[in-house]
């Protein structure tokens, strides 16, 4: 009787190439399931897809198991193999994560969402709320250089999260905190016209009447993949 974990060629009917790499046509179907999942997933889902996942992976295995030990003793081979399959399993899982949301951008532990619709500073402030984040809240020169880069790239103004606007001259962010490192551009802020709120222009900061329509940036804290 022929054994049941016999070495396949290349080519093999029962073997698909995944990956680049020899896998058994009877896993690929699961491995190409997972990666084919709609972007569209929602993180209160995601924990529980991840936790379905692995649980299906983790009865994957146990049957692989139970099959080389039906057959015959567990050979370097079978070990192989199992590592191989383990190993694309957690590949799957892995790209199932991201650390930020569908179109926004990672940069220095943080995820910010460039708008693609004009508001006033108010409404800006309330779209951020909205996504679970907050209009940006610029802490380094770095984080600076990051926004101007994306600003100057697409030739836009864009709301950040400082304003004067409860007391003429003491300027906070969104979050009550006072300013301290600042950029703004060369004679700025001048309040010509009840300038209140701050926008992101070109190289540096500009104050600007609240009521105008500006672009806006969103910023909140990356999620972390779990197990990370």
């Amino acid at each position: 009787m022929a054994e049941m974990c016999d070495s396949k060629e290349p080519g093999d009917p029962e073997e698909e190439i995944f990956g680049g790499q020899r896998v058994k046509k009877k896993y690929t179907g699961l491995l190409r399931s997972s990666r084919s999942l709609p972007e569209c997933l929602t993180r209160a889902q995601l924990p529980l897809l991840l936790l379905l996942i692995s649980l299906g992976f983790f009865m994957l295995l146990v049957t692989i198991l139970v099959q080389v030990g039906v057959s015959q003793e567990l050979t370097r081979s079978d070990l192989e193999e199992i590592l191989q399959q383990l190993t694309w399993m957690n590949v799957t899982l892995a790209g199932l994560c991201r650390p930020c949301p569908w179109k926004w951008e990672l940069f220095q532990g943080s995820c910010y969402f460039f708008s693609q619709t004009q508001n006033v500073w108010k409404d800006a402030i309330s779209a951020c709320q909205n996504l679970r984040a907050q209009l940006v809240i610029i802490s380094s020169t770095e984080e600076q250089k990051f926004l101007k880069s994306w600003n100057t790239r697409n030739n836009q103004r864009t709301w950040i999260g400082l304003s004067d606007h409860h007391n003429e001259g003491s300027w906070k962010w969104v979050d009550n905190s006072p300013l301290q490192l600042s950029f703004w551009k060369e004679g700025e802020p001048n309040n010509h016209g009840d300038e209140d709120c701050v926008e992101l222009y070109s190289d540096g900061w500009n104050d600007n009447r609240c009521s105008v329509e500006n672009f806006w940036t969103c910023k909140k804290p990356l999620s972390p993949c779990p197990g990370s």
